[in-house]
């Protein structure tokens, strides 16, 4: 193929990289270029500062004649990073998502990119990491290319898995282990064009990839053998970032004579921020729908400043896609409370810990690497002291004698002296590209268990030293697991997740060997409804466990995990944990409301259906704002219930009757603890509050 490079007024532009995605030329001093094509298409790699309507022509063609168009940018540079939007067009498989599944449409998207530009100044672009379809489907490329020709900015596109499933679901294990499924990319091609490429901002090469058929080992050396030539192709020491649909791991980032700046992914929607090297790794949840990490949609704002990379992250409330951003700092405290604490980021889902006199709160930081532990005196809320760590923590930590222990969401453990926060001892992550960890830790008789299914780890709590790791008791896969491990007895440590092994697993506590009969794992259709997706509760009257399952509330029996009943429940995805009262088991259903079960049979004794308003629907694939969603307390013979619609709601635990409301105006999505008389609440905004114990 011959062809040139040139400006809308016939300018020849020399030195800009052309390829067929598998090798890389670059044009000569009048604008042109001969390239002898192999791949599917010829693009060409836009400068900065220009757009090209028309970057990539079939390889077919005999010439190739690229337009650019000079394109006024903004210094420092700045574009939104979204990913996962699954429009959905035409039927449903009926394996991936259970009943009342809530995905992404073109309405919907469309309304979001039309929001975009007075919700952040000077924004030049979008880029979507994928999963742009939800089953590949002709009819949802045909809806995601209408959107994009009405998006108000240009959109630069990648694919994910999904895009690539054309309507069936082909279950494997990747050539690095990873539980994934097959894929066909042609309608991708098809629809969209050239499944990696490359683009230059100013001062700033980017580079984006075909994750899931680098990972299934359709095409990942000739992916590999591409993003060197491509690289070599720039001018030395040229900062470059790297667009993956997932986290891409050691497989695709190793072998570059350079690391990348940063990389943006997304396909867990899940909202993860960590530093590995010299990288920054950006995972960004969907705009669209809850994420599978209970995080509300979301987009992030990148700026390129010429040095760094910066982040907003900014939350999408209402059915009308307006944006919600965490208020000014200092906010006032509200009338209902004693006293209001500011953690020096946000909070996630995870409940306040009492120890003692003392009150442990996790923090994170969706704009950096950065988050940590905050302990505050229960009576007025001061600060007793503040450790500032390498990432978010996304779980509630723990206690050991006089140690704290922390994990860091990219798997780092953490052990802070509990009297002034000073860090005793830090556990390195096994893997801190794949590793997710947003569950709580668990520590029971000296010992701490970290991790997920695929990086199961037992540590000595006063020390961080390794006792045992499990990395058998379920494949890598997607889905980030909170449900966090629990103990029954002495002993017997109990830990499962949905989707992924199929049932609850029953380990030696100490040692990490299996204890309850464990069949191999095989996937040939999909997973079991009978994994938690919340955190079991250990019910002292009975023994057993109760579970929040995909679905349904279970009753598990403890003695060798078998299913004892289960009750259905309004949505699939709810990870409240049940609550022991003395009446039953407390279950907040997110969707609907708060039912007592009767522990022997799971019948309802009492059900209370609350309602409200919600800023943002934090529940698994919702686009329906609902106010519940974390898990109650109970108090004597109360049940407080944290909402979304900013109120403590308060209920009988006999009769389910509401007996009261605090009202803090803020969204609540994490438990609340009791210390004394106070009511330790922590709000989505990152502040801490002390509400007196309702009578």
């Amino acid at each position: 193929m011959r062809g040139s490079v040139r400006t809308r007024t016939g300018r020849p532009r020399p030195g800009v990289l052309v390829s067929d995605g598998v090798t890389v030329t670059t044009t000569t001093a009048d604008g042109t270029f001969t390239l002898h094509a192999t791949g599917p298409f010829v693009f060409v790699t836009r400068p900065a500062g220009f757009t090209c309507d028309r970057w990539f022509v079939p390889a077919t063609e005999p010439v190739a004649d690229f337009v650019l168009d000079p394109d006024a940018d903004v210094f420092p540079h700045r574009f939104v990073h979204v990913s996962d939007t699954h429009l959905a067009a035409g039927p449903r498989t009926g394996e991936l998502y259970p009943p009342g599944a809530e995905l992404g449409s073109g309405t919907a998207f469309a309304r979001f990119l039309a929001l975009l530009p007075d919700a952040a100044a000077d924004i030049r672009s979008v880029v979507v990491t994928g999963d742009l379809t939800d089953l590949g489907l002709d009819e949802e490329y045909r809806v995601l290319r209408e959107v994009v020709a009405g998006s108000p900015l240009p959109l630069h596109l990648l694919p994910g898995n999904h895009d690539h499933m054309d309507g069936a679901v082909t279950r494997l294990v990747s050539r690095t282990g990873y539980e994934l499924h097959g894929g066909d990319p042609a309608a991708y091609e098809r629809h969209l064009g050239p499944r990696w490429y490359s683009f230059d901002l100013p001062g700033l090469h980017v580079v984006a990839l075909d994750w899931h058929t680098h990972e299934i080992g359709l095409d990942h050396e000739v992916q590999d053998a591409w993003l060197r030539a491509d690289l070599e192709s720039v001018p030395a020491g040229t900062p470059w970032i790297l667009l993956s649909h997932d986290q891409p791991w050691n497989s695709m980032l190793d072998g570059q004579a350079t690391a990348p700046l940063a990389t943006f992914s997304g396909h867990r929607h899940a909202s993860r921020v960590v530093r590995v090297g010299p990288t920054l790794h950006v995972n960004t949840p969907t705009p669209l729908f809850g994420a599978l990490d209970f995080s509300p949609p979301a987009f992030r704002v990148v700026t390129w400043d010429g040095d760094t990379i910066g982040l907003e992250t900014r939350s999408v409330t209402g059915p009308d896609r307006a944006t919600f951003t965490v208020p000014a700092l200092p906010v006032p405290c509200p009338a209902a409370a004693r006293w209001r604490h500011q953690l020096p980021g946000s909070a996630h889902r995870a409940a306040p810990r009492v120890v003692g006199d003392t009150v442990l709160v996790a923090v994170k930081d969706e704009d950096r690497p950065a988050g940590g532990v905050d302990a505050l005196d229960p009576a007025d809320g001061s600060l007793r002291w503040r450790a500032t760590l390498r990432a978010g923590v996304k779980g509630t930590p723990a206690v050991h004698g006089d140690v704290a222990v922390a994990v860091e969401v990219g798997g780092d453990v953490v052990g802070l002296a509990l009297a002034d926060g000073t860090e005793r001892w830090r556990a390195p992550s096994p893997d801190p590209l794949r590793l997710f960890a947003f569950t709580d830790p668990l520590v029971c008789g000296g010992v701490a268990v970290v991790g997920d299914l695929s990086h199961l780890r037992g540590l000595d709590a006063a020390t961080g030293d390794l006792l045992w790791e499990r990395r058998d008791l379920a494949p890598y896969q997607t889905i980030v697991q909170h449900p966090a491990p629990v103990v029954v007895g002495d002993d017997l440590l109990v830990v499962g997740a949905w989707p992924t092994p199929d049932a609850l697993l029953g380990l030696d506590l100490r040692t990490g060997a299996d204890r309850w009969p464990r069949p191999p794992f095989t996937r040939t259709g999909p997973p079991s409804d009978d994994t938690s997706v919340g955190t079991p509760l250990v019910d002292d009257k009975t023994g057993d466990l109760f579970v929040s399952g995909l679905g349904a509330v279970l009753r598990i029996d403890a003695a060798g995990g078998d299913v004892v009943w289960r009750r259905p429940t309004a949505l699939p995805w709810n990870p409240a944990t049940p609550a022991a009262g003395e009446l039953g088991v407390v279950v907040v259903d997110a969707g609907h409301g708060v039912s007592l079960l009767d522990r022997d049979d799971g019948s309802v004794v009492w059900s209370t259906a609350v309602g409200g308003s919600s800023p943002f629907a934090m529940s698994s694939y919702r686009r329906t704002p609902h106010p519940l969603f974390a898990g109650a307390t109970v108090v004597g013979g109360s049940v407080l219930v944290p909402g979304l619609d900013g109120t403590l709601h308060v209920l009988s635990a006999a009769t389910g009757e509401r007996t009261g409301g605090v009202e803090l105006g803020v969204p609540l999505a994490a438990p609340v603890a009791v210390a004394g008389d106070i009511v330790v609440v922590v709000a989505t905004d990152g502040g801490v509050l002390g509400v007196e114990l309702p009578r």
